[in-house]
């Protein structure tokens, strides 16, 4: 996919061309670590959840072992 800018004649010389480019590359670069960041937070979200669930399951078995061995 290619995007157009329609940049105005005036900006163009105002910040000069080389200028505009460098800040749209970096704008883009950010967006590309900003989604970056998003998809690995949703992952760590994933496994803070498994995580937590693998816990929960170890304390049921273990209170149902000390139930069945003590019979408390």
């Amino acid at each position: 996919m290619q995007m157009t800018i329609d940049i105005p004649e005036k900006d163009l010389i105002e910040f000069g061309t080389e200028s505009i480019y460098k800040e749209i590359s970096t704008t883009i670069k950010w967006l590309k670590m900003k989604n970056s960041l998003k998809k690995l937070s949703k992952e760590l979200i994933k496994l803070d959840e498994k995580y937590y669930w693998k816990e929960i399951e170890s304390i049921r078995q273990s209170a149902w072992n000390d139930y069945s061995e003590n019979g408390i």
